[in-house]
Formats: structure tokens, C-alpha cells, sequence
């Protein structure tokens, strides 16, 4: 479920929590244009508390993630929300329109580890990848399935990784959450 999860687990609920976050891709820019910004197409991320990641597609798009949100829904204008944060990196887009733009919920933890368990003997879990998901969610696939089958050392590694509860659990992670991401974003901005 990850950033999905609700009130459907209690027990691993609290060691959550929900966040918006968007991407968008800007029209083709060429294979000139697009290579001056990424040599290569690798996918990068900065050291912002609160991450902007980026990479070009396979038709010289460039995909930028940033921005995110803390409510239930998302902005009625998700390329309005996210462009700005690209104009930073990239102010020589300026001119460049932006073909789509889209957004997800995730689960991000207080330490921005994963969270692997079991809720019973047989019953596995992994969320809270913190914006790695890509990644993490298919290695965390590929862990629970050896556990299945009987080879639980690398989850059993994982699950021992300590996962605070966010402080006033469920009732209070947003309050307490939201303070803390805009005192780190404006960290990242100053």
C-alpha cells in the first residue's frame, strides 16, 4: 500500500508518512539542447532535503521531479507547481513547454530508510522507500519472495533497521510533519 496505506494496518501506520510528489516532461528538446543539459542518460538526484531528480527519456524529454505536497489532493496545475523548481536548475528552459505532468503518493519514514516486517509469521511487509520506490519496492520484491520460499537472511537484515514512529503517531505526523518539511525546504532554499 506504502503511501496508500490509510488506517488498513495500525501497527506499521505510524512509521509512515504520506506525501505528494510530481514529475513533468517537457516537449522534445533535441538532441542538442538535451544533451548540453545531461551528458548521458543517467537519472540524477540533488542533496535538497526535499529532493528534485531528473533524467532525459528516450525521445529527449526532459523528466523533472519536484515539489511536493502534504494534503490530500493535488494541485489543479501540477506543470504550474513543478516548473519553477526545474527553472532553477535549468533557467535556459524558460521557453520550453512542458507536454505532461503527473503526481503520486509515496511513504517516506522519519529516517528515510525503508520499513520491512512482518505482521505474523508469514505475513511480509516493505513501504515507506522515500521516494526511491523505483528501486527499492523491486528489491524489497525480490527479498520477501526469497523469505517466502525459506531464505529470509537478507529480509531479516532489513526488518531489524530501526523505523521510528513518527512522533504523535497517526494523530499528529502531519502537524509535526508539515513544520518539519517547510523548516528543511527553506534550509534548501537559503
Amino acid at each position: 500500500c506504502n503511501g496508500y496505506l490509510g488506517g488498513l494496518e495500525r501497527r506499521v501506520a505510524g512509521k509512515i508518512m504520506p506525501i505528494n510528489n510530481f514529475i513533468i516532461a517537457t516537449e522534445p528538446l533535441g538532441d542538442d539542447r538535451a544533451n548540453k543539459l545531461i551528458s548521458g542518460r543517467y537519472g540524477i538526484h540533488d542533496t535538497r532535503f526535499v529532493v528534485n531528480y531528473f533524467r532525459l527519456s528516450d525521445d529527449g524529454r526532459l523528466l523533472f521531479g519536484g515539489g511536493e505536497n502534504y494534503r490530500s489532493g493535488f494541485p489543479k496545475d501540477i506543470a504550474g507547481f513543478v516548473k519553477p523548481y526545474m527553472l532553477e536548475l535549468f533557467p535556459q528552459l524558460d521557453d520550453v513547454g512542458i507536454d505532461y505532468a503527473w503526481g503520486g503518493t509515496l511513504a517516506v519514514t522519519v529516517n528515510r530508510l525503508p520499513h520491512f516486517g512482518r505482521l505474523s509469521p508469514n505475513v511480509y511487509f516493505a513501504h515507506g522507500y522515500s521516494g526511491h520506490g523505483i528501486s527499492t519496492a523491486n528489491f524489497a520484491g525480490v527479498v520477501m519472495a526469497e523469505a517466502i520460499a525459506g531464505t529470509a537472511e537478507r529480509f531479516d537484515v532489513f526488518a531489524k533497521l530501526p523505523i521510528r514512529t513518527f512522533p504523535g503517531g497517526t494523530l499528529l505526523r502531519y502537524p509535526g510533519m508539515v513544520l518539519g518539511m517547510m523548516y528543511y525546504g527553506m534550509k534548501d532554499r537559503l
